[in-house]
């Protein structure tokens, strides 16, 4: 599909697949068993051809989808958790932020990421105040750790203790002087707001108070840099009585992935090379990126492309406040599901829809001055959305509304991994079945480009 440029997998219309535009990023809109992960996720991801990094609640995706993936490099699976297992032939990822953290302005990036990916500072007041000072100890505090080539559990222990002199020494011992300044500025705080400094700290690294967690971290890592070079996938899987305590740990890896893809188009070492993918299901939860709209704008320039999932835009309001009203603009392609029942989302999605004229026949009668019968007939244009509020919270069976800003909306059929081909193939023969499969059903990915041929019957 990229070398096409079509990464990102979404339906079938009338006259063969539909996918995004090129660079563009999709954003998927459905309950739950709505059919997100099971009609969109999964067959993107076994469409791509660069590579993937999936994150999920559940095991499915990876499940389902490693066969085919494995036919194009190697497959990892990142559980700080421990708790879910790896099947045959798939790599346990062991990544630590201090990895991230080899220079100054990597420490300050991670730690930024680390906390806005937390709910460390969630109902506070002067959150803001909490998170930038907490961001402010931790930065150093990594970059110290790979200063000294200390394991991510010595962070840990010196955020537990509160102890930041072994950092100071190290930081003083490499001359870095930015990142000794910050430490000493925490250092020299009142001692009832350095408390509250090192508490939302912990929280942040709260994820870190498991063994397994630990372990984790401490496994052989990827080389992220030659991974967006590559066709691997990345599996991310965060059970979701954990979701919040690993939530910073899964935004700091895809913070990492997101810098090593735009250092590739900026350098050109990914020419030619297919795009990443992120596929974000569950987005507001297992992966709550603080920089999803930056990420979104730019990322299709720069070899990322994103594929976000949530249950409606409630869950975005929630998680990136004002910025989420702009996410219908953001991602490119719109994908939704029916079974919505937020007022507001529904709302915004039938604006978008636009309105069609109505005709209408009006036919009266009256008595004449010669005592027959006289008809009048009044015909008429009124104005309507041409998708109520109601009509699209009930959807259409086996279909979804796509909207791409430059075709009009229309219905696409929804095609789920486990009975719409070539997906069912696809996924128990491996990723050589996908050619075999479009030759003998005669269809093209090029042949979606006048859009899904599937009208809103309007």
């Amino acid at each position: 599909m990229a070398e096409l440029g079509h990464p990102l997998y979404l339906g079938e219309g009338t006259m063969g697949w539909v996918c995004a535009r090129p660079e563009q990023a999709a954003l998927v809109l459905g309950p739950p068993r709505s059919g997100k992960t099971t009609s969109v996720v999964i067959p993107s991801i076994l469409a791509a051809a660069g590579p993937v990094l999936s994150t999920s609640t559940k095991r499915d995706c990876m499940e389902v989808t490693l066969g085919a993936r494995a036919q194009l490099g190697r497959c990892w699976l990142f559980d700080p958790t421990g708790t879910v297992p790896a099947p045959p032939g798939v790599c346990r990822l062991g990544w630590s932020p201090v990895t991230a953290s080899r220079t100054w302005d990597g420490a300050v990036a991670m730690a930024r990421a680390m906390v806005a990916g937390s709910r460390a500072v969630a109902g506070l007041v002067d959150g803001n105040h909490w998170s930038e000072r907490a961001e402010a100890l931790l930065a150093p505090l990594l970059y110290a750790a790979a200063l000294d080539e200390r394991p991510m559990a010595e962070v840990v222990r010196w955020v537990n203790r509160r102890e930041e002199a072994t950092a100071a020494v190290t930081l003083a011992g490499h001359g870095a002087e930015l990142a000794g300044d910050a430490l000493a500025g925490v250092s020299a705080t009142e001692t009832r707001e350095q408390s509250g400094i090192w508490s939302t700290a912990a929280s942040v690294l709260g994820a870190y108070r498991s063994q397994a967690a630990l372990d984790s971290a401490a496994l052989p890592g990827a080389d992220l840099d030659a991974f967006v070079r590559s066709a691997d996938t990345i599996y991310v899987c965060a059970p979701a009585r954990q979701q919040a305590l690993v939530a910073p740990l899964v935004v700091g890896l895809v913070d990492q992935v997101r810098g090593a893809a735009y250092d590739a188009a900026a350098t050109g070492r990914g020419g030619g090379q297919a795009p990443v993918q992120l596929a974000l299901d569950e987005v507001a939860n297992v992966a709550p990126l603080p920089d999803l709209p930056a990420i979104v704008s730019e990322g299709g320039s720069q070899g990322l492309v994103t594929l976000a999932c949530l249950q409606d835009l409630s869950q975005a309001r929630a998680r990136w406040g004002v910025a989420a009203e702009g996410f219908p603009t953001l991602f490119g392609a719109k994908v939704v599901l029916g079974g919505i029942g937020d007022v507001r989302t529904l709302e915004a999605i039938s604006v978008v829809c636009g309105e069609v004229d109505v005709p209408s026949r009006t036919t009266s009668g009256s008595w004449g001055a010669s005592g027959r019968r006289q008809w009048t007939v009044t015909r008429a244009t009124s104005r309507r959305r041409r998708l109520p509020v109601d009509e699209l919270s009930r959807g259409r069976p086996g279909a979804a509304l796509l909207l791409d800003g430059e075709r009009p909306p229309a219905w696409m059929r929804l095609t789920p991994w486990h009975s719409a081909e070539p997906w069912p193939t696809v996924a128990h023969e491996g990723r050589l079945a996908l050619g075999r499969q479009l030759h003998q059903a005669g269809r093209s990915m090029a042949l979606e480009e006048g859009g899904p041929e599937l009208s809103l019957g309007r």
